[in-house]
């Protein structure tokens, strides 16, 4: 019995617990063994809907009966409510014009039609019902739904399907035949363009060298065709045969996804697109009756924004595609977009308090105003959530080999995140002999294999450049051989043509944390191309603390190279004194050298910018140390990163020792206190 039931004779209970009783799975699904392709899987795939679905309208997430329930909540979640009725009375009297339709220019807004019906089906207010028609209709008219590249079968048709199935659904007995007709034609049309983009056996297939099944433009098309078909049913003699091929294709594409939370286009394209993912498990949930959220993304991805979040601007670190860096005297935000309801729809699907947590600190931050419908349907009181005091402020993502530590949860903490790991997890190697179709595309990821990000004292110290058209390793705070980056360096597509088995082996093979500190290590010298570095073992250790970080860098190699070190800011580094300060108006970065016979030089951050593969535009975003080692065969570099006050002082570091295994320094502050910092080199099999 679902959890809808279990509340059945509590009337508030009853109200907030609708949605995720109605998409309550029936049985647990077997775990899934993908084919070598997506043929393969057809060939077994019996998909049957639940009896009774698709009998009464609407059907998609709701039912009719279910109307009484709507209002109760509506009035006891009073904030959620307005955010849909205010982007219901966004529709407005008039509708978008034909040209804005075809370009998708803000294709986004097609929301509004999905909040207009739920608005018109909880109210009754007829005005909230002829707006949202008038739009749909409008958009139904147009053939072409969004121009550009893929047009009709992409990312703007997709949101249109969706949001204007949702609504057709809900409004379906209330249309006039003719408006009903004009829509059910062209959500058929549109969902047939996409099911061929998606269909090997059809001329217009999009991928003929392999399914990008990692990729937004695969999934978010999928579930676009889902919802069209599955709010198709019974009208169009092909909607079953749609339902059953994208049903298919996002089992393939949930396959393909981690196994620790991260989400590996990091938290702008998280923000986006994983969204879509939880779109899927609760219209196939409901629909055949499947565990669809028994997932190890779905059940850990709460640590994922919980732990890339900061406590301040630009609110995330801007690992991958996520943000514009800092340019034109700024830091723009991160792009944030609210797709944090998944949480709350997780939250009561796995009774998890962790993601109920996750899900409400988000939308204090931003609330969702851009998803209302679905946020709304989401959210649960009854889930009661987690004590962020009760989480512990650091975590390893074993799969992707992303390290977060934290000295606590408040503003003036500080965080520390390092990556050593392959594009898509280690996990994606055996995934990628398993699906003989799977071509990868981590085009948002960057060649920022044993890069770090820092937080502290209330500012972002030690930066990210963001979104560029070209990915270069110096544009991140990690290292380049000879001026050889990692991959495909220099290109939008850093990890295509590079041997996956390469990038596997650069891991994470220590990470020692507790509430006072971290040490962590990695080797990740396979990230760099063997033809232009010949046999390369480069291994980066971080001893972390509140007050400082320890970056101690080692590389052995066949011959002489040039081992170069890079730290971004958005200040311009200085010297003062032995150390290279870069100050902002919160906090500066202090950048002592301690292990380095190496040349300085603090420079400009100039980028090639862009959203998309190509020469992209030169462009300023901060600045960065470089500091470059000379040739050699063994080289060893130490920096000691030390967050500032506004007007504090770098202290001194002195390396005490000389030892093989590990390095022992003195630091002495400005106040004249000295400590005494050791860190022991090289790895941990137990951490593998």
């Amino acid at each position: 019995m679902s959890r809808w039931h279990n509340h059945v004779s509590t009337a508030v209970g009853l109200a907030a617990c609708l949605l995720a009783a109605l998409a309550s799975p029936a049985a647990a699904q077997e775990a899934f063994k993908p084919g070598p392709k997506l043929q393969d899987d057809l060939k077994v795939l019996e998909l049957k809907l639940v009896d009774g679905y698709a009998k009464a309208r609407p059907w998609l997430l709701f039912g009719a009966q279910d109307k009484a329930a709507l209002q109760a909540k509506a009035k006891s979640c009073p904030e959620l409510w307005s955010r849909v009725v205010a982007s219901a009375k966004h529709l407005g009297s008039k509708a978008p014009d034909d040209q804005e339709v075809k370009t998708g220019a803000h294709y986004w807004r097609i929301e509004r039609v999905h909040a207009g019906a739920l608005a018109y089906f909880v109210t009754g207010q007829k005005a909230h019902k002829e707006a949202a028609v008038r739009w749909m209709v409008q958009y139904c008219k147009e053939p072409v739904w969004g121009t550009g590249w893929g047009s009709n079968v992409d990312l703007h048709a997709s949101w249109y399907l969706y949001h204007i199935s949702m609504a057709y659904d809900i409004l379906y007995d209330e249309l006039p035949e003719a408006d009903r007709k004009t829509i059910r034609d062209s959500l058929a049309a549109h969902a047939r363009a996409v099911y061929a983009s998606l269909n090997p056996a059809d001329p217009n297939f999009r991928y003929k060298s392999g399914f990008r099944y990692d990729q937004n433009h695969t999934y978010v098309p999928a579930v676009g065709l889902l919802t069209a078909s599955l709010a198709l049913v019974g009208e169009v003699p092909e909607a079953t045969q749609w339902v059953n091929h994208a049903h298919a294709v996002m089992r393939r594409c949930r396959h393909a996804l981690g196994d620790d939370g991260w989400y590996y286009e990091g938290t702008g394209y998280w923000a986006y697109a994983f969204n879509w993912h939880a779109r899927y498990a609760e219209l196939i949930a409901r629909a055949t009756g499947e565990n669809t959220y028994d997932l190890p993304i779905l059940k850990h991805n709460w640590l994922f924004p919980l732990h890339t979040g900061l406590p301040g601007a630009p609110g995330r670190f801007d690992i991958g595609d996520t943000g514009r860096g800092f340019k034109d005297g700024k830091r723009g935000g991160s792009g944030r977009t609210n797709s944090h309801s998944i949480f709350w729809r997780l939250a009561a699907e796995l009774n998890s308090p962790e993601s109920q947590m996750v899900g409400s600190m988000l939308d204090a931050h931003s609330p969702d105003n851009e998803y209302p419908a679905v946020a709304f349907l989401r959210y649960d009181p009854a889930v009661k959530p987690a004590k962020l005091t009760d989480i512990k402020p650091y975590h390893y993502f074993k799969d992707h080999g992303f390290v977060v530590w934290r000295s606590g949860w408040g503003k003036d903490d500080t965080v520390l995140a390092f990556r050593c790991g392959p594009p898509a997890g280690h996990a994606a190697a055996a995934k990628l002999g398993q699906m003989k179709d799977w071509v990868m595309n981590c085009g948002h990821t960057h060649p920022d294999i044993g890069a770090f990000w820092l937080f502290a004292k209330g500012a972002y110290l030690a930066t990210g450049t963001g979104y560029t058209a070209k990915k270069y390793a110096r544009d991140h705070n990690t290292l380049t051989i000879d001026d050889v980056g990692q991959g495909a360096d220099g290109t939008y597509h850093n990890e295509r043509g590079y041997p996956y088995e390469r990038f596997n082996r650069c891991r994470i093979d220590k990470a020692e944390m507790d509430e006072k500190g971290a040490v962590v290590s990695g080797e990740f010298g396979k990230a760099y191309p063997e033809k232009k570095v010949g046999d390369v073992k480069l291994r980066r250790t971080l001893k972390i603390a509140k007050d400082y970080v320890l970056v101690v860098d080692e590389m052995t190699a066949d011959k002489p190279h040039k081992l170069t070190w890079y730290c971004h800011a958005d200040a311009e580094f200085k010297p003062e004194g032995k150390a290279y300060v870069a100050r902002g108006p919160k906090a500066g970065l202090a950048v002592v050298p301690v292990v380095a016979a190496a040349d300085y030089a603090p420079e400009k951050t100039i980028v090639a910018a862009g959203t998309g593969p190509g020469e992209g535009k030169p462009e300023h975003r901060g600045w960065h140390l470089k500091a470059q080692a000379a040739s050699a065969a063994k080289v060893s570099m130490a920096h000691l990163l030390v967050p500032l006050a506004a007007d504090g002082k770098p202290p001194t570091a002195l390396q005490k020792d000389t030892l093989p295994d590990r390095i022992v320094l003195i630091i002495t502050w400005p106040d004249g206190r000295s400590e005494s910092v050791q860190v022991k080199l090289g790895g941990d099999e137990r951490s593998r």
